[in-house]
């Protein structure tokens, strides 16, 4: 390890609580794969990228910039005063004037000033930091703006200028591309909206479940037209084809990190609306801990696992998180040598080592029911089926777990109880469904408090009246997050599990075979040891991890309050 990388180390463990373990780890390896230790540390994902260029600027003495910052101050006549070759050999680039002093971002920190200040010919050089990921973001916006510029010689033929622009749209197409994927990505964002209303373009990023609206990059109704067209060939979709939707599949890399992009368009009033799903194909799984269950129900959730047979649903809204669970159960069950485990998903998600995972091919006939036959015949003990869509699926599903298998699968319903509804309407036999469920997770995603900015608040009147109709509990507290730059001004950062929890009982079993209506069999189930999703969310608001105004989008207004299963009768 170098001067350099031990004092950045140093600064890590000492300033930032990163653990000296961590940073051994990576100073082990950085070398061989020829990177810096800071490199290293994001590469293997060991130490959030803003923190090491916190700790950079710490160890060369510079300001950090974000780039929010820097668009709002950027000239783009200051970085025209200095030859492309050297800002992109350098690293560096210039986006504004303070008097005679010029602002300069890098991601390259170095201590000698002096032949910056030279190339660019100032009396005097500010320099801050910015992330690498920042950094692509800044360049591709100067490029952008560029391309605004007028490149044809008034006197240039008509003929030849109509060619030019096209050429030159076509490439600010895919800069704009680019950059909105850049955007997108550093922002955190699962979902990328491109929208038209008339002559206004909207453009917004889903981030922790919500829509926000991007304007740091104004796009004109031509600069739709041409991103779309960009998408739709990348995705290879027909271009020509505006009336009906359509949907594809984009692999593309940023930087060191590799997304699978969901790409759907969609006909509307004033032209194709465009959407993105990100998906991050390198991302760490998350172990059954990190998942945020109760300490009582990760210790359930871990037996279930270890079962030998029968049927374990996660259930819940697109976006909920889970094909997380379901991964995170998965890597408990690799563990165990003397178990087979295979898969059939789309999209495979995660590579999970120990684990035979097959991809569906609609193409080829290769579906989930198709492949779970088949499944069944290569002696494996446990089988996981990504999603359980048809009544076909349903069937094959219940098989395998009637001929010994564990089955973990997901379905799309609203809570534990309307899972066994869900399997009801595929037409599946009550008394199947009672023999083989063994148990369901239900789950919504909630947004974190961002902890760099978390205070305590006040429970709002109208919220405390429906959650607590006979009095605020003793001692209840409530946080919230003040809004920062790492939460963006958001005050939530990241997203954590709200779960419910029906274990399958005698009485549970009972109800279902007897097929009981929705209300009986939640009493049923509430009597026999249901966790509501209320008791979760609860614990999550009073230990501070989400703000107490998400509850009223985890919960519907009959469960704000503590449900009273007594109020329905029961055979």
């Amino acid at each position: 390890m170098t001067a350099a990388s031990a004092r950045l180390g140093d600064i890590l463990v000492r300033e930032f609580n990163i653990a000296r373990i961590t940073v051994e780890q990576a100073a082990s390896t950085h070398s061989a794969n020829g990177r810096r230790l800071g490199e290293e540390l994001v590469a293997l994902g060991l130490v959030d990228e803003s923190i090491v260029y916190r700790a950079l600027a710490a160890q060369f003495g510079l300001a950090v910039a974000s780039v929010d910052q820097v668009e709002a101050a950027f000239d783009p006549a200051v970085s025209r005063g200095v030859h492309r070759a050297f800002l992109e050999k350098h690293r560096v680039l210039p986006y504004a004037r303070e008097g005679a002093t010029l602002l300069v971002v890098t991601c390259e920190p170095r201590e000698d000033l002096s032949l910056v200040a030279k190339a660019m010919r100032a009396p005097s050089v500010r320099v801050a930091l910015v992330t690498a990921s920042d950094f692509a973001r800044l360049w591709r916006l100067v490029e952008l703006r560029a391309s605004e510029r007028p490149t044809i010689a008034p006197d240039a033929p008509q003929h030849d200028q109509l060619i030019t622009r096209g050429m030159d749209r076509e490439v600010r197409s895919v800069a704009l591309f680019d950059a909105l994927l850049l955007e997108a990505i550093a922002r955190r964002a699962s979902d990328l909206h491109v929208e038209r209303y008339g002559a206004a373009v909207r453009v917004r990023f889903r981030i922790d479940g919500d829509l926000h609206d991007y304007a740091g990059l104004p796009l004109s109704v031509e600069d739709v037209e041409g991103l779309v067209n960009v998408v739709k060939v990348q995705a290879q979709l027909d271009i020509s084809e505006r009336r009906l939707p359509q949907g594809g599949r984009i692999r593309r890399r940023a930087g060191d990190k590799a997304f699978d992009l969901r790409v759907q368009t969609q006909p509307a009033l004033w032209g194709e609306h465009l959407v993105l799903r990100l998906l991050p194909q390198e991302q760490r799984l998350l172990s059954i801990e990190e998942l945020g269950m109760p300490g009582d129900l990760a210790v359930q959730f871990r037996r279930l696992l270890d079962a030998p047979g029968g049927l374990l649903l996660v259930v819940g809204p697109t976006g909920s998180g889970k094909s997380t669970t379901l991964y995170a159960g998965l890597q408990h069950i690799a563990q165990d040598e003397t178990r087979k485990v295979i898969t059939v998903e789309d999209p495979i998600e995660y590579a999970v080592v120990g684990v035979q995972q097959t991809q569906v091919r609609p193409e080829l006939g290769l579906q989930f029911a198709a492949a779970m036959r088949a499944f069944v015949r290569e002696d494996p003990d446990v089988i996981l089926v990504g999603e359980i869509r048809d009544a076909e699926t349903a069937l094959e599903a219940i098989r395998a777990s009637q001929t010994g298998h564990l089955v973990l699968s997901t379905l799309h319903c609203n809570d534990a109880t309307d899972a066994v509804q869900r399997l009801l309407d595929l037409g599946m036999q009550p008394n199947s469904i009672a023999s083989e469920l063994v148990a369901v997770v239900a789950q919504r995603l909630a947004r974190r408090v961002c902890e760099h900015c978390r205070e305590r608040a006040t429970l709002p009147d109208a919220l405390a009246k429906e959650l607590f109709p006979q009095g605020i509990e003793a001692g209840f507290e409530c946080f919230k997050g003040r809004g920062c730059e790492r939460c963006q001004g958001h005050g939530t950062r990241g997203r954590v599990a709200a779960i419910e929890y029906l274990r399958s009982t005698a009485e549970v079993r009972g109800a279902i075979a007897r097929r009981s209506t929705v209300d009986e069999l939640r009493a049923v189930a509430l009597r026999a040891g249901l966790r509501p999703m209320r008791e979760s969310a609860l614990d999550l608001v009073r230990r501070g991890v989400i703000p107490v105004d998400e509850l009223p989008w985890l919960l519907p207004p009959e469960r704000m309050a503590r449900e009273r299963y007594t109020s329905v009768a029961t055979p």
